[in-house]
């Protein structure tokens, strides 16, 4: 079934090389034009084949989101890794803050998955309502206390360059968040591919200790770790750190190219 996408909100794939990049983003409300300027520049630096989905429920309407499960974003995430897989023999991933969790969760999963690289993926946030939901979720009383949405943590610097998502998520998306968090403790020693795990120390959103716990937790034998000091969550749109954000992680995929 196709979905109306907002303007500038659509997926995007660019045709290149038999090395392909799948490329995942978050969840805060964001959409695909979060990503589209990466996936440009990596396309214009590497000529790779660079596939960027609207994972379900985003880009259309908020309301879209509502029932919307982990499950449904891990199929999106395989059936992109299988779309690049039908011309490309080299796959890498790249995800921002819940993509960056799909990302590790596909790794985890997906021996063809061959390199990996987060941005402000979670191991925990900084919501600390976020682990009860499950158990308050199920206590009448104490769930028509939960707002049914929450508006999207987006900064107004950001809305001033253009910026393309939703106003408001459904607080249901707390309990798939969670869900995801309590999959990936369990996936991290299963994922053995190349890794580079990137967070700001400023991140208002991702837990402080959200990337040495993923680093020390996955198998990989080749793995590095980047704090970006001063950047915040939605680093990949700041202009004060985006071209470093950009090169190191282009850097970090050519080395297996």
């Amino acid at each position: 079934m196709s979905r109306d996408f907002l303007q500038g909100a659509e997926p995007l794939f660019i045709d290149g090389n038999e090395k392909g990049c799948l490329l995942l983003h978050g969840g805060g409300g964001g959409t695909t034009w979060d990503l589209k300027g990466f996936a440009n520049r990596l396309h214009e630096e590497t000529s790779m084949t660079v596939w960027l989905p609207s994972l379900t429920g985003y880009g259309t309407k908020p309301e879209d989101l509502i029932g919307v499960t982990l499950d449904d974003w891990l199929s999106d995430a395989y059936s992109g890794l299988n779309r690049l897989l039908e011309k490309c023999e080299y796959v890498s991933v790249v995800g921002h803050s819940m993509g960056g969790l799909i990302a590790l969760l596909l790794a985890s999963e997906r021996e063809e998955v061959d390199t990996l690289v987060t941005w402000a993926a979670p191991m925990s946030t900084r919501n600390r309502l976020l682990p009860l939901l499950p158990v308050i979720s199920k206590i009448p009383g104490l769930r028509r206390a939960i707002p049914e949405r929450y508006p999207a943590p987006v900064p107004d610097w950001l809305r001033e360059k253009g910026w393309i998502g939703y106003d408001w998520i459904p607080s249901s998306l707390g309990l798939t968040m969670q869900d995801g968090l309590k999959r990936l403790k369990k996936a991290l020693r299963n994922i053995t591919c190349p890794a580079l795990i990137i967070q700001g120390s400023d991140d208002e959103v991702v837990s402080a200790d959200s990337p040495k716990r993923i680093y020390e937790g996955l198998a990989s034998e080749r793995k590095e770790l980047w704090i970006i000091e001063g950047a915040r969550h939605p680093m990949l749109s700041d202009d004060r750190f985006m071209d470093d954000l950009f090169a190191r992680t282009i850097g970090f995929l050519r080395t297996d190219l």
